[in-house]
């Protein structure tokens, strides 16, 4: 069922199998998997994640390499909703442990907001990251390239920049190291600091050795057309020739909610999982990029299998077995 502020009052009393935070790849597949188990699910979703901003879904197979990920999410939404999930566009606010369930606290509408509470035995976070990106103050001008030629993950679409003039966007000295990963996929590589940092001289002299130009100058404006870079204008006046790029900046993880839970294992902003994205805390499974490991959409997916099934044989093993009740000889 899907939910609004309107009819929402219709399950806040439900006690649900598993409350999903986060509706990306991730979370609607182990919506799926949940509801086809026959458990009793509800995805919050918060809206224009990560996913929603690819636009090339390049290496997904059985997928166009051309279908962006919001129609991925609008497919899994669907089909979540037919097998019997519930689904609520809000922002998790908070989660408490009661013991044998969570309270999750809602912010539904951002206007006239209400804060409704719902239960559930188990909690799969799915909430996933936000890449930073260079600010500008236009930053329409960053939107016309970000998730086309201007790229946030080097293993999605290192491929796209193969032997073209890129550029390498990074927030500190360490994100500069990217550029000896992205050589792999081509050689003419500049690297901006958007004037956020000093570079140390041993990283100049590093750059150097690999004919990389460094620019310390902050970026003024994006160049191109129809979504297709052709160069980056700095404040000092110089422009950066470039068809493509790596914006490496670090993202924010969505786990606020998760940092009063008890018994949590981190990794820096990651969540510690077993095999079966199950964290330290034996209710809580963590998804995608919220878990230590890799970040690709093909992983979310899987994740959200394995927590959906991990979560369905705990509460199967603790029910009582269905029985052929005509069958039973009557003592």
């Amino acid at each position: 069922m899907k939910l609004t502020s309107q009819n929402l009052n219709e399950r806040v009393d439900t006690l649900y199998d598993v409350i999903i935070a986060g509706g990306g790849a991730g979370g609607l597949s182990a919506a799926i998997y949940l509801a086809r188990y026959g458990l009793k699910c509800l995805i919050i979703e918060k809206g224009k994640g990560r996913s929603f901003w690819m636009q090339d879904l390049r290496n997904y197979v059985g997928l166009d390499p051309d279908t962006p990920g919001r129609d991925i999410q609008k497919h899994g939404v669907e089909q979540s909703l037919n097998w019997g999930a519930d689904y609520l566009r809000a922002y998790v606010e908070d989660i408490t442990d009661l013991g044998d369930r969570f309270a999750v606290k809602l912010k539904v509408g951002k206007v006239d907001s209400t804060y409704p509470i719902f239960h559930s035995k188990y909690l799969i976070a799915a909430t996933g990251i936000i890449d930073y990106l260079p600010q500008l103050d236009n930053m329409q001008n960053v939107y016309d390239y970000a998730g086309y030629t201007l790229h946030v993950c080097m293993i999605c679409d290192g491929f796209d920049m193969w032997d073209q003039k890129a550029v390498l966007i990074a927030a500190s000295e360490p994100q500069m190291n990217a550029a000896f990963v992205m050589n792999w996929f081509t050689p003419y590589v500049s690297v901006l600091t958007h004037g956020l940092f000093p570079v140390s001289d041993a990283m100049k002299q590093k750059l150097a050795d690999h004919g990389y130009p460094l620019y310390e100058s902050a970026i003024a404006k994006f160049h191109g057309k129809d979504h297709h870079l052709s160069g980056i204008e700095l404040t000092d006046g110089k422009i950066v020739e470039a068809t493509t790029g790596l914006i490496n900046m670090g993202s924010l993880h969505h786990n606020h909610y998760l940092k009063g839970i008890e018994g949590l294992t981190w990794d820096g902003e990651n969540l510690v999982t077993n095999d079966m994205c199950q964290t330290s805390h034996e209710r809580i499974f963590a998804l995608g990029d919220l878990k230590k490991g890799l970040n690709q959409v093909s992983i979310a997916v899987a994740d959200g299998t394995l927590a959906a099934t991990q979560i369905w044989r705990n509460i199967r093993r603790a029910s009582p077995a269905r029985k052929w009740e005509e069958n039973l000889v009557k003592t």
